[in-house]
């Protein structure tokens, strides 16, 4: 009896669910949980009216399109009901659709057709003898809502048919309004500007732009519209799907790019993973694939449920979006002692992988959003990068979180620099975290480039209290690294020897490694090729700095600060004692091979490391860019090169591989370390 009564209780839980998360979504346009969280809901509930029919009603939103006709807009009764699509997230689920749909129809041989499902809001046009007479959203599926002035200010529909032929005297179709990732991006940063609250993701700004009173502001929005369903036509019959797009093409309609007829499993898994890696590069947001059996005859043999066709699926990508708890917001300190929010999170499974943190920028973002110890957040993780937080859904803390008046690693007073700058610092130079990330960049490739000693051996040192400054590093002994788990004799010897290697890094190299605010890798060089040595730095003025090319008053200033430190001088006193040099070596007057030519990088390069290939080009009287041009003279292509060489082969920019500027920097006197 409790279990019923438990089943009973769950089903009408799940229920009311439904409907509350139905209503934010296409009431307000304002959902509280991700799709694929919604999905889950429907799939439980499905499943237990299905196990359990006795419980089951005919008035179940999972036997109903999940939406509702508002009273917002006149309402509109559709010529033919407007389903909604079942959805699948697994090949496994996909096999069990496929291979139903065979053994329905009693054959193997069949031709599905495949569009990029696009994440918009659908919308019903009907034509009148060729001409835009009515427009309305799906609503619950027989009554929608009446958005003809609204949909008239989309571009990508065209307000009469422009076939040449007869039009049929009342042709209905669907289609998807969506908004660009560039448009969506635009929107948010104008209501945001406007003191208003942006949108969670594209779809949402799609449907809230669609559904106004003021068709003016919809046409502002700059909405686009993709053909992706047939619903009907008075004396025109269409053989399939595929028939179907290609009218509507010739009508003056815009189709996706990838549309594709694939007749067997394997080929719709293929384009299945084909378009999940191209996700990311679309100029609009797809969240999926739609699969229909192209044959209408066909179509119409599986039929329909009550909510959806059986002759159509929704294959959906892993979710990019899911709603979390935020546990607790921690603050971390970097190398140059900014204080960074971090977001932690109660662990939510997330593009197939389970999320524990997300970036929350600044103190600036935080007081953006709202944002609390406690409330229930929208997170989003597109591709590799870091997961990010784009709404609250639901307040659970109390208060404002306000930045730490302390850092949170050494206590020592947070300040403000100025009321321009978005970060808060820790200006002691002595913090441990500050230092430990100092040490990092410090060893890294284009700083000392002490190869081996990496993060997390330093961490080790640092704990072990081995490493208490950068000094600390040319004092390392072969024991300090045997006490390292896992270290072994030979690597231990190999670090030895590149440390005592990165000892004779040129002066431009140490002023990369010491961090020095805003000073960076390229104009390290320049820095150190117009003073030579450091003491001359510690000598210099802001007027000496400024009239450096591409130093200006900010980096300038940033030196000034830097050398009148006294905690600078003891830190380059201790690493000249220890052995560090403090010179820049004249660049040789080489010849000027490269003289006024203009090189781009690309690929990876045996004999050299990119500094030292630059280098070498920049002693031939040539330049470096980052990207390539009409401009771009050469491109030192090495192994695995990628589009930059690509582009430059369209372009018709001359390429040189490794071997021909060895020889070339050898006839000067150029060779690599």
């Amino acid at each position: 009896m409790n279990k019923t009564k438990n089943i009973i209780q769950r089903i009408n839980f799940l229920k009311t669910e439904i409907a509350r998360h139905n209503e934010f979504y296409y009431g307000q346009d304002n959902p509280k949980i991700s799709d694929k969280e919604y999905d889950d809901l429907v799939k439980e509930l499905e499943d237990l009216e299905k196990n359990y029919p006795l419980f089951s009603s005919s008035e179940s939103p999972v036997k109903k399109v999940s939406s509702f006709a508002s009273s917002t807009f006149a309402p509109v009764k559709h010529l033919s009901p407007m389903l909604s699509l079942d959805n699948t997230y697994s090949k496994e689920e996909f096999s069990v659709w496929y291979e139903r749909a065979l053994k329905s129809l009693g054959t193997e041989d069949l031709e599905f057709i495949i569009e990029p499902k696009v994440d918009g809001l659908s919308a019903s046009l009907i034509y009148t003898k060729g001409v835009l007479t009515k427009a309305a959203t799906r609503g619950d599926g027989e009554i929608g809502e009446d958005i003809t002035e609204n949909i008239k200010t989309i571009s990508d529909i065209p307000k009469s048919l422009l076939n040449k032929k007869e039009p049929p005297g009342i042709f209905e179709l669907r289609g998807e309004v969506y908004m660009s990732q560039n448009d969506f991006e635009s929107l948010n940063a104008k209501i945001l500007q406007e003191g208003g609250q942006k949108f969670a993701n594209p779809r949402n700004a799609a449907a809230g732009s669609l559904r106004q009173k003021n068709s003016q502001i919809t046409a502002q929005r700059q909405l686009k519209f993709f053909v992706h369903s047939f619903g009907s036509a008075s004396g025109m019959n269409f053989k399939n799907h595929y028939d179907f797009l290609t009218y509507c093409k010739q009508c003056g309609f815009v189709l996706q790019e990838y549309i594709k007829i694939c007749k067997t499993i394997d080929e719709i898994f293929s384009f299945f993973d084909l378009m999940e890696q191209k996700r990311d590069t679309l100029p609009y947001e797809i969240d999926g694939l739609v699969i229909k059996i192209n044959d209408y005859s066909l179509q119409n043999m599986l039929g329909r449920t009550n909510k959806s066709p059986r002759w159509a699926i929704a294959f959906k990508f892993p979710a990019k979006q899911a709603s979390a708890k935020l546990n607790k917001i921690e603050v971390q300190v970097g190398r140059t002692g900014a204080l960074t929010p971090r977001a932690s999170l109660e662990p939510t499974a997330l593009a197939g992988v389970m999320i524990s943190h997300a970036t929350l920028h600044n103190f600036e973002e935080i007081e953006r959003l709202n944002v609390n110890e406690g409330d229930i957040v929208l997170i989003e993780r597109a591709g590799e990068v870091i997961p990010k937080i784009i709404k609250v859904l639901d307040k659970g803390g109390a208060g404002f979180f306000k930045p730490p008046s302390n850092c949170p690693s050494c206590n020592s007073k947070i300040v403000k620099e100025n009321e321009d700058e978005v970060a808060y610092r820790c200006v002691n130079p002595e913090c441990p975290a500050q230092f430990t990330r100092h040490l990092i960049h410090f060893v890294s490739r284009n700083a000392m480039d002490i190869d081996g000693l990496g993060e997390v051996i330093i961490e080790r040192l640092v704990q072990k209290k081995k490493l208490n400054s950068l000094s600390d590093i040319y004092n390392l002994k072969f024991e300090d690294f045997i006490e390292i788990e896992l270290f072994k004799d030979k690597r231990a010897h190999n670090l030895i020897n590149a440390i005592d290697e990165s000892k004779s890094r040129p002066l431009n190299r140490l002023l990369f490694a010491l961090g020095i605010r805003h000073i960076g890798q390229k104009s390290s060089e320049l820095i150190a090729q117009k003073f030579k040595t450091m003491d001359a730095l510690f000598s210099a003025s802001f007027d000496d700095f400024v009239q450096i090319d591409e130093v200006g008053e900010v980096l300038s200033q940033s030196l000034i600060d830097f050398f009148k430190e006294s905690e600078t001088r003891r830190i380059i006193n201790s690493l000249s004692a220890a052995g560090v040099n403090m010179t820049e070596p004249d660049i040789e007057d080489a010849g000027k091979q490269f003289d006024g030519l203009t090189f781009v990088l690309t690929g990876e390069l045996k004999s050299y490391t990119r500094t030292q290939a630059g280098q070498i080009i920049k002693s031939l009287g040539g330049k470096i860019s980052s990207s390539v041009s009409k401009k771009t003279n050469f491109v030192l292509a090495g192994a695995d090169a990628g589009s930059k060489l690509q582009k430059a082969k369209k372009l018709g920019v001359a390429i040189m591989d490794e071997e021909e500027f060895k020889n070339i920097s050898s006839l000067h006197g150029n060779k690599h370390r």
